[in-house]
């Protein structure tokens, strides 16, 4: 970033870090070297702390930057230790990620839920003293940063590229919209119709790119079967708003800020006289709507994994299937899968022998109990299946760890002696 922008950043850090009490940095991106940190936390980096994250966590933060670039600007994500971060981008005068302001870790959810699994006894107090916010507060908190450095990344030009770029998607629909009917073909109301399922059907995939798009040819349409006729086309619009408002509610979206919005289209549509003006307006319009959805589903989605990484850890001695975690969290199984693999990077199975491994290795070393009791208090089917994933997960047979671990203890017992 440039100097002007990294001071503009380190002022709405050190607002935020003051505000919310939270870790908060700034992530630089230089145009001929590799992203750094700008600027430390005045909170103290507790990412240093940590055993997963290596070089102070940048390289989670990093990520969490282009991420956020991807996805208008803002991104929530978890570290390897269950906390939640809060990054938005900052972008160059060319739309280039230049930088970004990180916040957290935030605890989203029960704080005695992440310390249960918290490998390191060294960071629960570090933990439990960390910022502890609602699903819908870490929303709030990703607007309203990701507005401020929308502002800092020059908002006026991002704008006006974002209008012209949907205003042009249109012409271009309702140009295939004429060539389609050039012939004389009547256009069915029918054909309305078939937008309308693909739409709901977008919504429901989470699926923002084609929703958006469907969007645009059901706008250029409307368009064309009203003739362009301005009444005409407000009767349409309105009722397209029905449908739009209702997939959006049924993908995530909040009600009442959907209604407040269909409220607000309604006391607005009216105000035009001019297709061209009340096209561009609709397609921004629109595009509110599918964010809408879409921004607080992912957050939705986040807090779906958080829940359920937090049963398995709590009932990691029990048998656990992908029925009983679906059912737990209120969703399809196909969903819960897709949904976790693309959170975590892992399959729910994966993380579940990784949590039972983790388990295991503190009843090795707090205990003298047999192998097969271990296993089985930590939910594996068998010893040879235990010794099998264990092997896999550390490197060691589980009795070597216990063996080699505990030697190490008293060694280091003896010199401190």
């Amino acid at each position: 970033m440039t100097s002007e922008l990294i001071e503009k950043c380190e002022k709405f850090r050190q607002h935020f870090s003051e505000l919310l009490g939270i870790n908060c940095r700034i992530i630089d991106f230089p145009s001929n070297g590799s992203a750094r940190l700008a600027q430390k936390s005045d909170q103290g980096d507790f990412c240093a702390l940590c055993l997963f994250s290596g070089n102070s966590g940048l390289t989670t933060h990093i990520y969490g930057c282009r991420e956020a670039h991807r996805w208008d600007g803002k991104y929530i994500y978890y570290c390897p230790l269950g906390l939640t971060f809060v990054a938005a981008s900052v972008s160059d005068s060319n739309g280039a990620l230049a930088g970004g302001i990180v916040l957290g870790p935030i605890v989203m959810g029960d704080v005695q839920d992440v310390l249960y699994d918290i490998p390191e006894p060294g960071m629960m107090g570090a933990v439990s003293r960390l910022g502890v916010f609602s699903t819908q507060k870490v929303h709030h908190t990703s607007e309203i940063l990701s507005a401020v450095t929308e502002s800092i990344s020059d908002p006026n030009r991002k704008k006006r590229e974002k209008l012209e770029s949907d205003h042009e998607k249109l012409l271009n629909e309702i140009c295939l919209a004429m060539n389609q009917y050039a012939d004389g073909d009547v256009i069915s109301a029918e054909l309305l119709l078939e937008f309308e399922k693909e739409l709901h059907f977008a919504m429901l995939r989470g699926d923002k790119d084609s929703a958006l798009q469907t969007l645009n040819e059901m706008l250029a349409h409307i368009l064309v079967y009203s003739n362009f006729g301005i009444k005409a086309i407000k009767a349409r619009l309105l009722e397209m708003l029905v449908i739009l408002s209702r997939a959006t509610i049924e993908a995530g979206a909040d009600p009442a800020e959907t209604f407040r919005l269909s409220e607000d289209f309604i006391s607005q549509v009216e105000q035009y006289a001019d297709v061209d003006q009340l096209a561009l307006w609709i397609s921004d319009i629109v595009r509110r709507f599918v964010m809408e959805a879409f921004d607080l589903a992912q957050v939705k989605q986040s807090d779906v994994v958080f829940k359920t990484t937090n049963y398995i850890k709590r009932n990691c001695g029990e048998k656990l299937s992908l029925d009983s975690l679906a059912k737990e969290v209120y969703l399809s199984k196909s969903y819960l899968s897709s949904v976790f693999k693309k959170e975590t990077g892992m399959s729910l199975t994966v993380y579940i022998n990784k949590v039972r491994v983790e388990k295991s290795k503190k009843l090795l070393l707090e205990n003298d109990d047999s192998l097969s009791r271990i296993s089985s208090q930590c939910g594996f089917k068998d010893q040879s299946y235990f010794t099998k994933v264990f092997k896999r997960e550390t490197g060691m047979a589980p009795k070597q760890f216990r063996n080699n671990t505990k030697t190490v203890d008293k060694s280091v017992g003896a010199v401190v002696e």
